[in-house]
């Protein structure tokens, strides 16, 4: 079974056209006019999921493992400061999306999850409990590692809203996101994504978590293919002047490999 891919899967076929990824060098604001057509922006994701090969892509996806290696830059210098990998196993079942994280911190080994029931937390192999930061964590964790390694399809969960916003000041499209109450841990969250014309991929995302009046930007890059699964190797993150501040870079994916279940079971 392929563990990664190097080469860079850049054209996607949609309608007998090759389409590019974009990537923005600027940043614009994330406010948008008010919401116009829900129509186009079903069309938008639509047409981003089937230069992915279709709904039907996603649906063979049952595991995987890979790593999620996070940098973190300086914005003045632009100098890296630090690096912190985390290596994710997920699987899809009967009890839903269920997911383990583990990373070291230090001297300490940390592993958490959720098992499709409850979630769990361990340090250095004692478990850790409500109050600590890395249980209280691990079902939101759990999630957004599922999220984002699957985009575009996650955009058609149930529950999922889909808003057209109207062209930005640069002439491209805003398609805003909200959650239906219980979707999620965090139905609150607000996203947009903007895509430009003859592009497939987003060129620009933003999301504000429930409870924040802060915007996170994000672009991708790197887009990849392991068995016909395709999915954004870099998630590159700009502060609100456009200076570089994070990038979170998915590798050594495995898709589909043999799993031990228990190994979503917290300590016993």
């Amino acid at each position: 079974m392929k563990r990664s891919v190097q080469g860079l899967v850049l054209f996607a076929a949609v309608s007998g056209a090759a389409l590019l990824l974009g990537v923005t060098q600027g940043v614009a604001s994330p406010r948008a006019p008010a919401v116009q057509s829900d129509d186009k922006a079903d069309e938008l994701v639509d047409q981003w999921i089937q230069a992915l090969g279709g709904m039907e892509a996603y649906a063979p996806l049952k595991t995987a493992r890979f790593t999620i290696t996070t940098e973190i830059y300086d914005a003045d210098s632009g100098r890296l400061r630090r690096t912190r990998p985390r290596y994710v196993t997920i699987a899809r079942t009967d009890l839903g999306e269920i997911s383990r994280i583990e990373r070291w911190e230090g001297d300490d080994f940390i592993q958490h999850g959720w098992d499709g029931v409850s979630q769990w937390a361990q340090m250095n192999g004692e478990p850790l409990a409500p109050g600590d930061k890395d249980f209280d964590q691990a079902r939101y964790v759990s999630g957004d590692v599922q999220y984002w390694i699957s985009l575009p399809f996650k955009l058609r969960d149930p529950g999922v809203n889909l808003h057209y916003r109207e062209l930005d000041d640069e002439g491209r499209h805003v398609v805003g996101v909200t959650f239906g109450e219980g979707v999620g841990l965090h139905d609150g969250d607000t996203w947009r994504y903007w895509f430009e014309d003859g592009k497939v991929w987003p060129v620009q995302i933003a999301y504000m978590e429930e409870g924040s009046d802060r915007w996170n930007r994000l672009s991708f890059e790197d887009i990849r293919s392991v068995d016909g699964y395709i999915f954004a190797g870099r998630r590159v993150y700009h502060d609100e002047s456009g200076r570089l501040t994070k990038v979170l870079y998915t590798h050594d994916f495995e898709f589909n490999p043999e799993l031990d279940f228990a190994l979503f079971s917290g300590p016993g």
